[in-house]
């Protein structure tokens, strides 16, 4: 009669609690008969198995306890791994596997399912089939079991790497003695459960996990498959770790290991989520030479939502040869069709770098959408043909402007104006050569905007050429038929200033008068400035006194006033000569003012209670000259033009210009 079998169950457990619980093999007897050998039953017999066997799932058989916090309770886990509150998925194998149920499947079908579950990250099926392994098979937690539960994380929803932690610990990944002597058994991971690891900490980033499974996987002898190698890379993306997640990507390429596209386009997506543009398009090229060592050609397959981002990423930072690289690839094709917003940006960067092809295929595109171009549409062509040198093609295009009705102001004409003055003393006259171009477009029948003209002048100034812009003024009426405004007298009278030159500043205000143009604020400022610099107080302050009236009577919120150093100007060179009208200045001064300065209040008070003739600081004065001057180029592009602003003086303005007090001057 043979012995009886040995069984290491809880009653034995209670009674021993010193004897080891895995010392000796529990033989497990089903009803069905004795449990198949794993790894050596053929696919015949477990069939003949199978069909002896009966009875399903039964929660209150005997089972494998070593390790029953993870496959003794159905339903749930003593681990924690489901959230408080979330209802059992229901199994889906029953459903789609012609409705056979899970103890009625082959040993190795049930091997087979819980892998093909755990690829999907159902953790519900995968225990399942595990719990069927053991407590109706009497199969032994092995590491196919956990295996398939450790590759079961890789669900973005429900799966987190302290999941997987906690199963490595229960593996015995950490326990550096044998499992015997601390009576529960260690699993020892292979080649396919860190692969299955890394999977999961590619979802669930973990860079002190993942550097443990390499180190084992090292220490082990277990080779890196390139498979592996892709989820590292991911891992090291989602950690945040470019650098040496790109060093990885091309030591693959270099290497030509296989790299998948979704680990490309997932570089690429997160190197533009944090601004790394130029290494986004580093990940492209290596997509390119990866594609083009694979396949021979360099043709790259991407999507349309990732190759618009690189275009949008690529123009807001102002790079040309990577925005005309996905502009070339795409759009001319017409394999993207941008937003507005990018042909913007893209106009923008052309503009900027002076590529006129590609400024003019964004006005195609924006043609062929139907977009109503408007104004700055325009002014970004500009400035690319500038920036291209092309000075002809710009103004053309400032003529087109005109031609379909659109405004050009000053405004319009200033990246004209910034390139005719940035010109080299040793090259002809930049002013000079636009002009002639001006007066042959006019002899073609072209319509001239004034204010083009008045970026020719204002241009010689800034180049220090009075008379220059005094030549290119005297001709200004058979270029512009609208004739000179009054930005174009407000720029004569800052060269005036410049230069010295009172007593044509005086004539240009006669000539101003006689054109029945109104004067604004800036052309009282730079009057009382001429005046001023001539040494002529008097006059300074008549055409101050004219300037408070004619703003008081135009019916606007209050008088026109100075600019502040102007004004502090004005009130110094009072001081200097004892004119009380140095104390009415400083009122007005300090109600117009927000913060007044100290000094200047300082002075006056010196002056004219105890006496004492202070100078004007050397560092006010300079500061007069020198902001006030810094500032004329910026206002002299907002002034108001003469439509604006009207050719008929009011009635009782009586802005003169003071022709008797600029004859008595003369």
């Amino acid at each position: 009669m043979p012995p009886r079998p040995f069984v290491n169950d809880g009653l034995w457990r209670c009674l021993c609690p010193g004897f080891p619980s895995n010392a000796v093999a529990t033989p497990y007897i089903t009803r069905g008969g004795p449990r198949l050998p794993h790894g050596h039953a053929s696919r015949k017999d477990a069939a003949s198995h199978c069909s002896r066997q009966s009875r399903a799932y039964n929660s209150s058989n005997p089972l494998f306890t070593a390790n029953d916090s993870f496959f003794s309770q159905p339903g749930t886990s003593a681990t924690g791994f489901r959230p408080f509150g979330e209802k059992l998925r229901p199994s889906r194998l029953r459903g789609t596997r012609d409705n056979v149920a899970l103890a009625q499947q082959p040993t190795y079908i049930l091997y087979e399912h819980a892998r093909d579950e755990g690829a999907k990250g159902n953790w519900d099926e995968v225990m399942n089939i595990c719990r069927v392994l053991i407590k109706d098979r009497g199969e032994q937690p092995n590491k196919e079991m956990y295996a398939a539960l450790l590759h079961s994380f890789v669900d973005p929803k429900t799966g987190t790497a302290g999941k997987l932690r906690k199963v490595l610990e229960e593996m015995g990944f950490w326990n550096d003695t044998d499992g015997a002597l601390v009576g529960q058994p260690k699993i020892e991971l292979d080649a396919r459960g860190c692969e299955c690891v890394l999977e999961v900490l590619a979802v669930h980033p973990d860079y002190l996990l993942r550097d443990e499974i390499l180190e084992y996987m090292k220490s082990r002898w277990f080779n890196l498959s390139d498979r592996a190698r892709n989820f590292v890379v991911a891992g090291m993306l989602r950690d945040r770790h470019f650098e040496h997640a790109l060093m990885t990507l091309e030591e693959m390429v270099r290497n030509k290991a296989r790299v998948e596209s979704w680990l490309f386009d997932k570089a690429m997506w997160m190197l533009l989520e944090f601004g790394e543009v130029e290494e986004a398009f580093h990940v492209l090229g290596l997509k390119e030479a990866a594609k083009g060592k694979s396949s021979g050609t360099g043709a790259v397959e991407l999507s349309s939502a990732l190759w618009g981002a690189l275009l949008d990423a690529a123009s807001h930072k102002l790079l040309l040869d990577e925005t005309v690289l996905v502009w070339t690839a795409q759009v001319q094709p017409g394999y993207l069709k941008p937003g507005t917003g990018a042909c913007l940006s893209v106009l923008n960067l052309a503009s900027r770098h002076g590529d006129v092809p590609l400024a003019t295929d964004v006005f195609r595109i924006l043609t062929e959408r139907g977009t109503t171009l408007s104004t700055h549409h325009y002014e970004l062509l500009i400035s690319a043909y500038l920036n291209a040198n092309d000075l002809q093609a710009a103004l053309s295009v400032i003529l087109i402007m005109v031609d379909i009705n659109l405004k050009v102001g000053p405004g319009t004409c200033d990246p004209l104006y910034w390139y005719l003055s940035a010109g080299t003393p040793d090259e002809d006259s930049r002013p000079m050569q636009a002009f002639r171009h001006l007066q042959d477009f006019e002899a073609a029948g072209r319509k001239i905007p004034t204010a083009a003209v008045n970026a020719c002048i204002q241009a010689s100034i800034a180049r220090t050429r009075l008379d220059e812009a005094i030549e290119i003024y005297k001709a200004l009426h058979t270029v512009s038929h609208a004739g000179p405004n009054t930005g174009t007298f407000n720029i004569l009278f800052r060269g005036c200033h410049l230069e010295g030159r009172k007593e044509l500043a005086m004539f240009l205000a006669n000539e101003m008068v006689k054109l029945g143009l109104r004067p604004s604020r800036l052309t009282y400022d730079r009057l009382i400035l001429v005046c001023l610099t001539a040494g002529d107080l008097d006059d300074a302050m008549l055409y101050y006194e004219e300037m408070v009236s004619t703003g008081a009577t135009a019916g606007k919120k209050g008088p026109m006033k100075p600019r502040r150093n102007t004004w502090e100007a004005l009130i110094y060179r009072c001081v200097e000569e004892g004119d009380e009208r140095a104390v009415a200045l400083l009122n007005d001064y300090k109600d117009g003012v927000e913060e007044p300065r100290r000094n200047i209040e300082k002075a006056v008070v010196d002056r004219f209670e105890y006496g004492i003739i202070r100078s004007a600081d050397p560092a006010d004065v300079g500061r007069e000259a020198t902001e006030n001057t810094a500032s004329d180029a910026v206002e002299d592009q907002h002034v108001r033009s003469t439509s604006e602003l009207g050719r008929t003086p009011d009635a009782g303005a009586d802005t003169e210009l003071s022709e008797k007090r600029s004859g008595a001057s003369s």
